[in-house]
């Protein structure tokens, strides 16, 4: 449920169409009580006739469906701008983005009120839906309050400053749920020689999807609980964000007369839909900041501030990510009987972004020691934590960054000052410092 909430909420046309609903209810509660219970007299409502009535609902309604065209204009604008310059794949921050959602919704709903109103007056003249005619001019006011926060909002959203530092919060905010515990002495038994093991007794009952896609979810408790009486071993083989084909393997489970009947309740442990997404997808955080990255460093845009912006926030994520206990991919059920293997996202996964960024930066000094500088805070942060492999890792990263760069730097001052970043890297003593 919350998945598929999830979905829609982060949708443009789902919440809008929610207010558009409400507020058509609220019209017709209200032309209903004005019918019942307000009178003339009443001194706080509107107080002119029929006529005034109509004047005053088509005068908001016709406002608001034209304001309501702009704001779809401007919202289309936003999208393609966003596509172009920094990467489709964070349309969805947009889309999902509530200011926008509520503005839409607003000033269609408004709009759908008063012409509910309108039907109420039609061509009487002995009644006057006071009440009704009073909140739709509320409305309208506060819809004009509305459309200057949604410019000042769709001119903040743009920003690039705006857009990473959302995108990683949202990734920190996913791994805080994912990942909320602290790193620990690394337990977990050897995945690769337990499946050796198991291909070489038997052939597995393979589960494949039944449409192709990216992995959103995968419940991996489920799939334990659908296989619990009769598996002995299982094989998790996607994980959240792997696209996933008609041939791909989702699940392999010996003995192979085990998965039987019980293809289908497997294939809804695993969510697939046709994008990524956040709800179990750490690394879409940090695929999203690479993409924008890259195509700053593009020769088409030429933006290198952009990438360090970009940079600074995927050293954030992996710092954070540095001292978090990861999953364990072997896990056991039923005291043990059955062994479960989970594929997870690897911490070096994380690290190669950065990789592929200095791939493309080889020339641009700049973005090179933004990345060395970047490799040496993750350094200290797992170091701190005690992971010291994690470490080494980060440091790993740092020397084929920095001997990329090498080969392509145009001068020996940004040679100089790669090589010292480098050994910053390096030096134990700097590695605290970060």
């Amino acid at each position: 449920m919350r998945a598929q909430w999830q979905r829609f909420s982060d949708g443009l046309w789902f919440v809008p169409s929610l207010i558009v609903i409400v507020m058509g209810a609220l019209a017709f509660a209200l032309v209903q009580l004005d019918n019942d219970f307000v009178g003339h007299e009443t001194p706080w409502v509107f107080g002119g006739d029929a006529n005034a009535a109509r004047t005053v609902l088509s005068t908001i309604a016709g406002s608001l469906i034209t304001v309501a065209g702009l704001t779809f204009s401007v919202t289309m604008v936003v999208l393609q701008l966003a596509s172009s310059q920094f990467s489709p794949r964070v349309l969805p921050n947009f889309l999902g983005d509530r200011i926008t959602q509520t503005t839409v919704g607003a000033f269609v709903g408004i709009f759908v009120f008063c012409l509910i109103g309108l039907r109420a007056v039609g061509g009487r003249d002995d009644f006057v839906p006071r009440l009704t005619v009073t909140l739709a001019s509320g409305l309208g006011v506060g819809a004009v309050i509305l459309l200057i926060v949604f410019i000042h909002h769709v001119s903040t959203m743009i920003q690039v400053s705006h857009i990473a530092r959302r995108i990683g919060e949202r990734t920190v905010s996913t791994l805080d749920s994912l990942h909320p515990e602290p790193f620990g002495a690394e337990t977990d038994e050897d995945s690769d020689a337990l499946l050796e093991e198991w291909r070489e007794r038997e052939e597995p009952a393979v589960v494949r999807p039944s449409r192709p896609g990216y992995v959103q979810r995968v419940d991996v408790d489920s799939i334990a609980a659908a296989v619990c009486d009769d598996a002995r071993q299982v094989l998790v083989a996607v994980t959240p964000g792997d696209f996933v084909s008609a041939g791909t393997a989702l699940v392999e489970i010996w003995p192979a007369g085990a998965a039987e009947g019980k293809e289908g309740r497997l294939r809804q442990a695993i969510t697939i839909t046709g994008e990524r997404s956040f709800d179990q997808d750490a690394s879409f955080g940090v695929r999203q900041l690479g993409d924008i990255a890259l195509r700053a460093i593009s020769p088409g845009i030429n933006d290198p501030t952009t990438a360090v912006t970009c940079i600074g926030y995927i050293r954030s994520v992996i710092e954070l990510l540095s001292g978090r206990r990861l999953p364990a991919q072997v896990r056991r059920y039923r005291d043990g009987d059955l062994v479960v293997i989970a594929r997870r996202v690897d911490y070096q996964e994380y690290l190669d972004t950065l990789i592929e960024i200095g791939r493309y930066a080889q020339g641009d000094a700049r973005i090179v020691r933004q990345l060395l500088r970047s490799c040496a805070g993750i350094a200290a942060a797992a170091r701190r934590a005690g992971a010291d492999e994690r470490a080494t890792a980060a440091e790993e990263v740092a020397e084929t960054i920095a001997e990329q760069a090498l080969d392509e730097a145009r001068s020996d001052r940004d040679r100089q000052l790669i090589g010292d970043l480098l050994q910053r890297v390096r030096a134990p003593g700097a590695r605290e410092r970060g």
